[in-house]
């Protein structure tokens, strides 16, 4: 029934019949609003009330090359992480509730670019909003932060048999004994906390201080993600459990100790480059384990290089808008995803040369200068003296040196060796060409192989039998 008229439309008794028609006229004409079909409805056609296709934005749907590039994993090991993570993802009281493979893909896009992608190779996907994948950031960091995970896929070498593994994997590529490990420390950016401003602010911008250790193959043994940025390298080591089994262990009298850099003071569980050693020094044992020391550590460094190429999320223009916590469950899931893409030998996108002088400037800056007043353990610095002198008893010297000295020759001395008769291919070698000079020995650095047990050199065109 529609509404009364107005007041105006007053019914009289006089003028009763014009009325009437009066009302009827304006009855009809509110009827007919009343029925007049709604303009979505008129839009509506047959053809188009339809159910359209849906869009065609499978992940899966991309060839192996695409895929990588934008989840940096396999697909086979995408559904296999998909599997692992569905008995412990949080439970979702959304009355829409997405699927754990989309919550795993979009998030593995975030980790890769650092950014919420609303487009899945190109094609817009309309359920990928920001909302949803903060969402599934957070849910996906948490499941993969769950125990059975993060022990699955890192595990510092607690037992015997696990350490001589690792030991004999850095002694064979870099000849130097009993290392369990490389050390060294990242800063990943924080948004500004509540609580503890002082712990987390680096002098520079609020971070996250990580502990990252690597074994000779660049898998991430241990990582710790809780410290501040102003803690220093010494006492984030400090307070971690790895310290107290080195400890442990040397008190037992078995020998193991991690490479530290620069900004570690030396200590007999960690090993650290002599000071004032640089590139213009003279040769000496102190130098040569200076070197070799170097070339060891280099892989920790290589490993957090390739951590934050690979996975943008940790670089120092992200995670500006995650609180200190969210920021060290997300260090510790890329931490995962790097040791598997590790030991499936997948391939590492480089940065590019922008994101590499930032990170860089934002590291150095970051972390504090080396102190020149470092209080060095005397037992620690005894330990060395002993590891210094055992790399030096068994250094190589190569039989390449012979042609660095052909450099050095006048040209008068290559013309009248040039007139020596030369010896046949399959002919021993003068003996005194295997000692070059003994002042001045070329040390061997490249070869992974080169452990100089007492083992004669052999030469690279007599024939090995």
């Amino acid at each position: 029934m529609a509404d009364k008229p107005p007041e105006d439309g007053y019914i009289s008794v006089v003028d009763e019949e014009p009325v009437f028609f009066e009302l009827l006229k304006w009855d009809s004409s509110q009827s007919q609003k009343q029925h007049e079909p709604r303009s979505l409805e008129k839009a509506k056609s047959p053809e188009k009330s339809v159910p359209k296709p849906k869009d065609d934005s499978d992940p899966f749907d991309l060839s192996d090359s695409a895929f990588i590039d934008s989840y940096r994993l396999s697909k086979d090991l995408a559904r296999s992480l998909c599997e692992e993570l569905k008995p412990v993802m949080p439970e979702s009281t959304k009355s829409i509730e997405f699927s754990v493979e989309s919550k795993v893909m979009a998030t593995l896009s975030f980790y890769a670019t650092g950014k919420y992608q609303k487009s899945i190779g190109g094609r817009t996907d309309p359920n990928i909003t920001q909302y949803f994948v903060s969402t599934a950031v957070i849910q996906v960091t948490e499941a993969m932060n769950h125990p059975t995970i993060v022990k699955k896929y890192i595990h510092f070498p607690h037992l015997r048999n696990e350490r001589e593994v690792v030991k004999n994997g850095f002694y064979m590529k870099y000849g130097i004994p009993n290392v369990v490990g490389c050390v060294d420390c990242m800063h990943v950016p924080i948004a500004r906390p509540d609580d503890d401003q002082k712990k987390h602010f680096n002098k520079s911008y609020h971070s996250k201080k990580v502990q990252i250790i690597s074994d000779s193959n660049m898998n991430i043994t241990s990582v710790d993600a809780s410290p501040g940025g102003a803690l220093s390298h010494d006492a984030a080591l400090a307070r971690h459990a790895v310290r107290i089994d080195l400890q442990s262990l040397n008190h037992a009298r078995e020998l193991v100790w991690l490479l530290g850099g620069a900004h570690y003071s030396q200590k007999p569980y960690i090993m650290v480059p002599v000071p004032k050693i640089t590139k213009k020094s003279p040769v000496s044992p102190e130098k040569y384990y200076t070197n070799m020391h170097a070339q060891a550590h280099s892989v920790v460094t290589e490993t957090i290089k390739q951590l934050k190429s690979r996975w943008k999320c940790l670089q120092a223009t992200c995670n500006k808008q995650f609180d200190p916590p969210t920021v060290a469950m997300m260090v510790v899931a890329c931490c995962v995803l790097h040791n598997i893409c590790n030991s499936h030998g997948l391939p590492v996108v480089q940065m590019t040369q922008t994101e590499e002088r930032l990170e860089a400037m934002k590291q150095r800056v970051a972390n504090t200068p080396i102190s020149r007043k470092q209080v060095e353990d005397p037992s620690g610095v005894q330990a060395r003296a002993l590891l210094i002198e055992r790399l030096w008893n068994e250094r190589r010297v190569t039989p390449e040196s012979c042609s660095n000295t052909k450099k050095r020759m006048s040209k008068k001395d290559r013309i009248l060796e040039s007139h020596q008769p030369h010896h046949h291919p399959h002919q021993m070698a003068p003996p005194q060409s295997l000692h070059e000079d003994p002042k001045r020995p070329r040390l061997v650095m490249n070869n992974p192989y080169g452990l100089g047990v007492g083992v004669a050199p052999g030469w690279g065109h007599y024939p090995q039998h």
